[in-house]
């Protein structure tokens, strides 16, 4: 061997990345496309070109270009597979630049993306941002919304083929069920032909499920599903196709499917299992699920940053920053323009700022937010009561189960934390029938610079605290009579009464008790699914009567109040 000749044993050469070009103004970035080449044998090693691209030419016309952006798994921080970096460069195609590291997973996605014939190009985050480098890296997710939206579409990669979920089974029923429920029927035939082709998509559900309950079980369990990034990447995306293994579906057809799974309803799934097809599909009963927010198009979906947040609080990631960082796209997409250009954070994500000033800053933007902007879509709606009620409702995970034990002020809240009750603080699309500070902007979040920790509110003195009676809520929770409940807040009430002498609230001239009743509940003004009157419609519309009327000193929300406390 000749002296400096590399030895053959020698661990291969890592890759080293170039900086990107830096952007000059806003959507005006660059990004890396991974080429991955050709090969006639499944067995060969996989080799790519990584190709840097603009989005703008020299005169700052925006380009096309045609790639697909990949939505899957990272797993454990395992990297036992390589990916070979050609040159690119005509006079030395085959020089080698070196490898870069990566997971099973993603080795065993591009083993299947990758084409016989020509080049596939594609966009794969492990691979096309320097991980390692943390400014591009912030950057670069900052831009991920954009470059979904820009690919020519998203491919899913669920992982390969197991024996526990048989994907080809399911894939092949999920194929045949969406197609059953996609077939249209015409007018004249629709009353005839509607109930025969109902009860043969019963027919397939039922059969299937009979047959092969655990394999859609396991499929279900797939990480993909509960993985909080895949909610941008597949909203934003222009059309998705979901892969596993060597089996292919189309999303509509595929959601679909769900749809049809979720409505069957015949006990084989776990709650979770139901998250995960209410996620994947627009159910009936309006929620915000990807698949609606897709159908029904960008002008139609308008929901609050926080409401976002917590609609998707069970979906999982493993940077405890992502908690907010991975949804920043939706939330620019879904809130309305005047919050957002309010919230400097959606447009800098940071990757160098520890979670605890990623989270004390976005609650401290968001109490700062001008309130008036936000009507009419919400016109008595305190985004400040929204966070701190939310930094209560979410508790703090145990360390077992991955919670990193963060230190944020009891303001702010801690996202890593699972969701212990459903606050009652709600963004309501068309306001509420009560406002207790009578339209008076009552409280402001003053930034604090010296320590912006420290929570600063300015407030409206409505009178002076002559006394302070505590309210006994342990008869109110969990599944304690409502006989207790009630002896417990008619106990309340009747210490309220002895304290005053006056009946009304002085700043709405409201009766006291329903002034009370209403801050008791928080405005609440929706009926929670888990309360035992939930299938009366007429309720809210006789609650919020009596709220008018000073007759009804004792509401009969509070009589049934402690439904409200339950999570749902």
């Amino acid at each position: 061997m000749f002296e400096g000749a590399p030895n053959a044993a020698d661990p291969p050469k890592t890759y080293n990345y170039s900086p990107l070009a830096q952007k000059c103004e806003e959507h005006d970035y660059t990004i890396r496309l991974l080429h991955l080449l050709p090969a006639q044998d499944s067995n060969t090693s996989l080799r790519c070109r990584l190709i840097e691209k603009g989005y703008k030419d020299y005169w700052g016309i925006p380009i096309c270009h045609d790639y697909h952006a990949v939505s899957y798994t990272w797993g454990d921080p395992v990297f036992p597979e390589v990916l070979q970096v050609l040159a690119n460069s005509f006079s030395f195609p085959t020089e080698s630049l070196g490898v870069i590291r990566i997971t099973q997973n993603l080795h065993s996605a591009l083993k299947h993306l990758r084409r016989q014939d020509v080049p596939v190009v594609l966009w794969v985050d492990a691979v096309c941002i320097n991980q390692a480098d943390v400014t591009e890296r912030s950057s670069q997710v900052s831009n991920m919304p954009n470059i979904y939206k820009k690919a020519s579409s998203t491919i899913v990669w669920l992982g390969d083929e197991s024996a526990a979920d048989d994907a080809r089974l399911c894939m092949s029923f999920f194929q045949d069920l969406g197609k059953l429920s996609a077939n249209s029927v015409s007018a004249d035939d629709q009353l005839a032909a509607s109930w025969r082709k109902r009860f043969e998509i019963n027919r397939l559900v039922a059969d299937f499920l009979d047959r092969n309950k655990d394999a859609i079980v396991f499929f279900l369990e797939r990480p993909w599903f509960r993985r909080r990034w895949i909610v941008q990447e597949v909203v934003l995306a222009k059309a998705v196709a979901i892969h596993c293994g060597a089996w292919k579906i189309d999303w509509d057809t595929f959601h679909l499917a769900m749809f049809e799974l979720f409505e069957s309803n015949q006990g084989v799934f776990t709650a979770d299992h139901r998250t995960t097809m209410r996620t994947m599909t627009g159910v009936r009963n309006g929620g915000h699920t990807i698949t609606a927010v897709r159908n029904i198009g960008v002008a139609a979906k308008k929901q609050l940053p926080l409401d976002t947040l917590v609609e998707f609080a069970s979906f999982l990631c493993a940077d405890p920053r992502d908690r907010l960082y991975a949804l920043y796209g939706v939330i620019k997409r879904w809130s309305p323009r005047q919050v957002t250009m309010q919230l400097s954070q959606i447009n800098n994500i940071d990757y160098s700022l520890p979670t605890e000033d990623v989270f004390t800053k976005f609650a401290a933007e968001l109490m700062q937010i001008n309130i008036h902007d936000l009507r009419p879509m919400a016109s008595r709606y305190w985004l400040v009561t929204h966070v701190l009620q939310l930094a209560a409702a979410f508790g703090h995970r145990d360390t077992t189960n991955g919670h990193v034990g963060i230190k944020i002020p009891s303001w702010v809240v801690d996202w890593t934390g699972e969701l212990c009750f459903e606050p009652l603080q709600h963004s309501p699309e068309n306001g509420v029938a009560f406002e207790a500070p009578g339209g008076n902007d009552v409280v402001q979040f003053v930034p604090n610079k010296q320590n912006p920790s420290h929570l600063v509110m300015v407030g409206m003195p409505f009178d002076i605290v002559t006394a302070t009676i505590a309210l006994d809520i342990g008869p109110m929770l969990g599944t304690n009579s409502v006989h207790k409940a009630k002896a417990a807040l008619n106990k309340f009430l009747s210490r309220v009464a002895s304290y005053t002498h006056d009946d009304s609230y002085k700043p709405t001239s409201e009766h006291l008790v329903a002034a009370l009743a209403t801050s008791l509940v928080a405005n609440w003004d929706h009926t929670p699914s888990n309360s035992y009157f939930a299938q009366d419609a007429r309720f809210i519309q006789d609650f919020l009567a009596q709220l008018r009327h000073q007759q009804y000193h004792l509401p009969e929300i509070l009589h049934k109040w402690p439904a409200y406390l339950t999570s749902s």
